[in-house]
């Protein structure tokens, strides 16, 4: 499977529940790939790879060429990536949801 190939509905929700559970020192290595993300102009809260991924699929060539060695890493790192991304956020908006007093 390739990095450009998406993932099934299985992967993302295995990726998902993965990102839900990780470690505090997971977290801790997130934070830090998310700020340098952000330092190098990208999103606040995505990581790199995320972004890398985001990169390759518009055509990007150095967004495939990370997305490229980060697949010989971990197959469909990339993507992977962007499915931890999504559930980090779900899980910030269920915080923030009650604080602002929305359901």
């Amino acid at each position: 499977m390739s990095s450009n190939s998406p993932l099934t509905p299985e992967q993302i929700a295995t990726a998902e529940l993965r990102a839900a559970h990780e470690s505090y020192f997971h977290k801790v290595l997130v934070g830090f790939d998310q700020f340098m993300n952000t330092a190098t102009g990208g999103n606040p809260d995505e990581t790199i790879s995320s972004r890398a991924q985001r990169a390759a699929d518009s055509g990007n060539e150095f967004g495939k060429l990370l997305t490229h060695g980060l697949d010989l890493i971990q197959k469909q790192h990339g993507r992977l990536a962007e499915a931890g991304d999504e559930q980090r956020a779900k899980t910030v908006e269920g915080i923030e949801k009650p604080a602002l007093g929305e359901s």
